[in-house]
């Protein structure tokens, strides 16, 4: 059986540790080798064995490939124990609802904050805050542009970088800029998300620690044909959202320069899934 869980793209500015949108970049697990090529072995630690034993799963052996790259704030971690708990509630014989719903709690737990798993458990564009996820069909017609460097990022030096308090100025901005980019899913007036994407709280000192994604992120910010940019996760990814006729035209504006690479990504609108094993659902959920 092979299930495929996207990653995502957290924060989205304002939205720290409860705003996520899934990506179009799937990490890829299964319980038995594929004859495809790029599989890899799952070590005991991996995040993705780690989900899969937390979650009841069998203590077989595990194969796993992504195009995430770990480390950039695209969801590697969060989509690795999505699927690997999503694997062993199927494997039990969960259906698809209560195998999403245990996959979410074991990631969650594991990840210590929801948005990033719910994100790859639901697809979309997801809201984690009270201990609960709601979820919203993202609009069409819009894709991502993202840049991501070489080197990598250590989320948990990040977090630790972070200030431990803020102004109720900075606070009330930041709460009202996440509440607009709701309203601008929900209603699909994306033109709102320009400011909307704007922080306070995280951004301004992560981006001290990469002049190489300030750059980035403020050249993408500027351009009228840009609806919104923010550092994907704790970064040092940064990504924007276009409208899909546009998305490529700005994604060869972005340097691509010592290594960085450059996508266009669709927005992943069904979370993780059966792609291949025994009968069962294996089709995207509604």
């Amino acid at each position: 059986m092979i299930v495929a869980a996207p990653g995502s793209s957290a924060n989205l500015g304002p939205g720290f540790d409860c705003l996520a949108l899934a990506v179009d970049l799937p990490f890829l697990l299964a319980d038995a080798e594929p004859d495809e090529d790029g599989y890899h072995p799952v070590e005991s630690t991996h995040p993705a064995a780690v989900a899969h034993a937390a979650a009841g799963g069998g203590a077989g052996p595990l194969w796993w490939r992504s195009p995430i790259p770990p480390g950039r704030g695209l969801g590697f971690s969060g989509a690795a124990r999505v699927a690997g708990a999503f694997l062993a509630a199927v494997q039990r014989g969960a259906a698809p609802v209560p195998a999403r719903a245990h996959a979410l709690e074991v990631a969650t737990e594991l990840e210590g904050h929801a948005e990033n798993a719910a994100a790859s458990v639901h697809g979309g564009f997801v809201v984690a805050a009270g201990g609960g996820t709601v979820g919203l069909p993202f609009p069409e017609g819009v894709d991502l542009v993202v840049w991501s460097p070489p080197s990598s990022t250590s989320t948990t030096a990040s977090r630790r970088s972070l200030p431990t308090r803020v102004s109720l100025e900075d606070a009330a901005a930041n709460v009202g800029a996440a509440a607009t980019w709701v309203a601008a899913v929900a209603t699909g007036d994306l033109e709102r998300l320009r400011f909307a994407c704007l922080d306070r709280l995280h951004q301004p000192t992560r981006l001290e620690a990469r002049p190489d994604a300030a750059g980035v992120l403020a050249d993408l910010i500027d351009r009228a044909d840009v609806l919104a940019a923010w550092l994907s996760g704790s970064g040092p990814s940064v990504a924007a959202l276009a409208d899909t006729a546009v998305a490529p035209v700005v994604a060869a504006s972005v340097p691509a320069s010592d290594g960085g690479v450059v996508r266009v990504l669709g927005v992943d609108r069904f979370g993780v899934r059966v792609l291949s094993g025994p009968p069962g659902p294996t089709a995207p959920p509604a």
